[in-house]
């Protein structure tokens, strides 16, 4: 398996290139970071109702939908990520995607654990902290390929999140800073001196390793960069932005598996309600 430990790339590089492997039929492992921040939403989010364009454009965020699920996530240089590209003939693929996830999953929780943060897995996708989640990941299907992507979060900006969400009201995005606050978590939270790149990249590899056998390094080569551009075009352009998603009669943010804040009136106002198993909490 070939091992692609790119290290500080830009922000569209950080989707494309995993992109462009999998269209070109070729697997691997990707590890890098963002320089600039970005805003990434999922493949069946709707760009109308999910995101506030003009803050975006004011802040001079930038909007790419990639080609698997998850939802909207914002990307910048305080996480590392893992992706991995497998054909889909290959025999490490399970049946079940859950059974990919377990499987997936396993490197990133290891990691925390060596560094002494009780991370565990949290079906179906979450990797979790005493119940607070420290982890984003997706997968799905992209050319001949599957792609699998995650990430391990140094420090996350709340606040920049909560602002590119459209939300009906401002004391429903008040709640939603503070939902993400209260069910999320980093590796700052628990550590007093964050891993260096370098360390969590080589940690993460060896992780992997012992799902995937043998790992190659491979540099990013003139072919797979000039596919990841044309990914680029592709997955930025306005007729593939604005592709019509899944649409929500009110608004509901997932914040964690399980854990969502949902739009509701009372009386004049709409504020947000968390609703977690089956108790809820209103956002006033």
């Amino acid at each position: 398996m070939d091992l692609y430990n790119l290290g500080p790339v830009t922000w569209w590089e950080s989707q494309c290139i995993y992109h462009a492997l999998a269209a070109m039929g070729r697997e691997g492992l990707i590890i890098c970071y963002p320089t600039t921040p970005y805003v990434c939403l999922g493949l069946h989010d709707d760009l109308n109702q999910e995101i506030d364009q003009e803050y975006c454009r004011k802040r001079k965020i930038p909007l790419l939908r990639r080609e698997i699920g998850g939802g909207v996530v914002y990307l910048d240089k305080h996480q590392v990520f893992y992706q991995l590209v497998l054909n889909r003939h290959n025999p490490l693929l399970p049946l079940r995607r859950q059974q990919l996830y377990e499987m997936i999953l396993k490197p990133a929780i290891a990691v925390c654990r060596s560094l002494g943060i009780p991370a565990e897995m949290k079906a179906p996708a979450d990797i979790v902290v005493k119940g607070r989640k420290c982890s984003g990941n997706a997968a799905g299907d992209i050319g001949s390929g599957v792609a699998y992507v995650g990430n391990l979060l140094l420090r996350f900006d709340y606040r920049t999140m909560s602002e590119v969400l459209r939300v009906p009201t401002g004391s429903y995005r008040q709640g939603l800073y503070q939902a993400m606050q209260f069910h999320m978590t980093t590796l700052s939270d628990w550590l007093v001196q964050l891993p260096t790149y370098s360390t969590l990249s080589v940690a993460l590899a060896s992780e992997f390793a012992k799902i995937l056998g043998g790992l190659t390094p491979k540099t990013a080569d003139r072919e797979l960069l000039d596919n990841a551009r044309e990914a680029y075009k592709r997955l930025t352009s306005k007729e593939w932005l604005t592709l019509p998603g899944r649409r929500q009669t009110s608004r509901v943010v997932k914040i964690a598996e399980g854990i969502d804040l949902l739009e509701r009136t009372f009386g004049d106002r709409v504020i947000g309600v968390l609703m977690q198993e089956d108790a809820e909490w209103k956002f006033r």
